[in-house]
């Protein structure tokens, strides 16, 4: 949900590089991220759940399965523990 309340829509950029820069002034310990990254993350959990290719690249919105390769086959991820705090965050 961004600050007015809207809900499944796509988070602009901006916002949420300035919501990530917050959490990381506040938790000093955490890994540095992105939001370019956490698309990265996304894909490749999504990959090691079973997903799909083309799912992950539709959500993605790739033209090409081949990009969504790239992004499943990296390790420009975001460390477990990031995403554990992230959704523990969540929770709250």
């Amino acid at each position: 949900m961004d600050t007015k309340g809207n809900i499944n829509k796509p988070l602009h950029t901006d916002y949420l590089n300035n919501k990530m820069k917050s959490i990381r002034k506040r938790h000093k310990e955490l890994t540095h991220a992105t939001p370019h990254k956490l698309r990265h993350t996304g894909a490749t959990l999504a990959k090691q759940a079973g997903m799909s290719l083309e799912a992950i690249s539709e959500a993605l919105t790739h033209s090409d399965t081949g990009t969504t390769q790239i992004y499943v086959n990296t390790s420009n991820v975001v460390p477990m523990a990031v995403g554990e705090f992230a959704l523990k965050s969540i929770k709250q």
